[in-house]
């Protein structure tokens, strides 16, 4: 067997070195490299064999010469190791992170006998320090940003868990309980408000165990200020996630509804007013109207084999008229008491109630050789047969109250399907409507032509606007390079379309 001796041993420990990939060197008080391993060789770009020898002052980076001299001069005996980060240029021109461990071997007497110096490359490290770091500060930002956010909504937020811990609030919430955030965040509520938070946190477990939100509360709640109020909350949960151990959450979002349930209160009393002041003007139209019928009916009764034809017309004329007026005056005692999609609505096709609107007009029309051209498609719609029969009563009779003299008046109404829709277009020749009176057309008492001496009570196309937007469609007034008006109108559709063309009637 053969004995291992001290030579072998260095051998050995020098073999091990070569393949580690710390960078390893020693050198003797002047700076002169005794020993080095493989990797530190090939990080500074050269061989073992090829910096032996010489001076580590003739390959480090002129930049660090200085900085390793200081470092060097202050291993003693009593301080025999020195630690320092450096960043050098690889050879590959590629940053790397040098972590430095330099150590002093001194001989018996004090004196320094050589240097060794072990580098760690910690670029990885650094790189995802630097990386943690930038990603911290984006969170800090991301926070802050958020938390102006939801300091600058004007609704109540409480983020809490399920053993009722105040987690974050925004400033509204904190301002509400007479508190600042940095005094509520991380709170109990039983704490700060006693067997009071009870109830609330009856209504979050509720929440959070089945998983439900629970919208729209509204309640009476008094903050700091002593002024009591309503607030309408929403109580929404959330689980953070499974893995993280953080539980169940809730989202509290409460928004102060006093105004608006004053408004509510307000409306409901003026509604109640027009509500009452509605029957009771429907009710004083109605007994004329019987009487006018009553009288007409006794009259024709009375004077049958004595009435020429032309009485008989007349007298039909008042028994119509009144039914007309009898029942626009029950469907706008409906349509004053119903809200947008309060209304009990019937399917119907618009072209009978245009048609309708025609015969009733079709002898004024004549008078004055006027021409109505009629769609002949289908139109289905939901609505009310009286009411949609005022809209087209005063979009014609505006026709015919504003012709031109110039030219016989010629109306049009058409209308084409359009994303389940029906758009209906009505249209004249007459004298058309000045850019500047159009913005407030649709305006209760907003005539547009006040000068001309036309009678009218100014409501009509108010009156047209308010009942198509209760049967959920839409009136405009379209520009024309032309003389004449233009009147848009898109209804629902309801049923199958049909296509086709237009009549014309005299």
């Amino acid at each position: 067997m053969m004995k291992e001796g001290p030579g072998r041993v260095t051998n050995f420990l020098d073999s091990i070195l070569d393949v580690h990939p710390d960078l390893i060197c020693r050198y003797d008080p002047k700076r002169t490299l005794i020993y080095l391993n493989k990797s530190c060789a090939n990080f500074f770009g050269g061989t073992v064999n090829y910096f032996l020898g010489k001076q580590f002052t003739e390959f480090l980076p002129q930049k660090h010469l200085a900085n390793a001299e200081v470092i060097l001069s202050q291993i003693t005996p009593k301080m025999p190791k020195f630690t320092s980060m450096q960043r050098f240029t690889y050879k590959d021109k590629a940053d790397r992170w040098i972590n430095w461990t330099n150590i002093g071997i001194f001989r018996p007497d004090g004196s320094i006998e050589s240097f060794q110096s072990i580098g760690r490359d910690v670029t990885h490290e650094v790189i995802l320090g630097q990386i943690t770091q930038a990603r911290q500060k984006e969170l800090l930002s991301v926070r802050a940003e958020l938390r102006s956010v939801i300091d600058a909504v004007p609704a109540m937020i409480w983020h809490k868990d399920d053993k009722n811990n105040i987690l974050h609030l925004n400033e509204a919430a904190a301002s509400s309980m007479g508190l600042k955030v940095e005094d509520v965040e991380g709170q109990n509520t039983y704490d700060l408000f006693g067997d009071a938070a009870k109830k609330y946190h009856d209504d979050d477990l509720k929440v959070i165990h089945s998983g439900e939100p629970y919208l729209g509360i509204v309640e009476l709640f008094t903050p700091n200020d002593g002024e009591p109020g309503w607030v309408q909350t929403d109580k929404i949960p959330f689980n953070v996630g499974e893995n993280t151990g953080s539980g169940k959450r809730l989202l509290v979002v409460s928004t102060d509804i006093t105004k608006l349930k004053e408004k509510e209160d307000l409306l409901s009393a003026i509604n109640k007013n027009l509500d009452d002041f509605t029957s009771l003007t429907s009710h004083d139209l109605k007994a004329p109207l019987r009487k006018i019928g009553l009288s007409a009916e006794m009259l024709s009764l009375g004077l049958n084999d004595k009435l020429r034809c032309s009485e008989k017309e007349n007298l039909d004329d008042i028994r119509d008229g009144v039914e007309h007026m009898r029942l626009l005056i029950e469907s706008f005692l409906k349509f004053m008491r119903a809200a947008p999609g309060g209304l009990e609505l019937e399917t119907l096709n618009l072209n009978d109630v245009i048609y309708e609107t025609w015969t009733r007009l079709a002898p004024e029309l004549e008078q004055i050789n006027g021409i109505l051209n009629l769609p002949s498609q289908p139109l289905n719609v939901k609505g009310d047969f009286a009411l949609l029969g005022q809209v087209f009563s005063n979009l014609i009779e505006n026709a015919i109250k504003y012709r031109s003299p110039e030219r016989d008046l010629r109306i049009d109404i058409s209308a084409f399907a359009q994303a389940r829709t029906w758009v209906i277009s009505v249209s004249d020749n007459g004298m058309g409507i000045k850019k500047s009176d159009t913005e407030h057309i649709f305006d209760l008492f907003g005539r547009a032509k006040p000068h001309l001496g036309v009678e009218g009570s100014g409501i009509g196309l108010a009156l047209c606007k308010r009942i198509i937007t209760l049967h959920g469609g839409t009136i405009k007034f379209l520009p024309s390079e032309e003389s004449g008006s233009c009147f848009q109108l898109v209804f629902n559709q309801s049923g199958r379309i049909e296509n086709g063309k237009n009549i014309n009637s005299r």
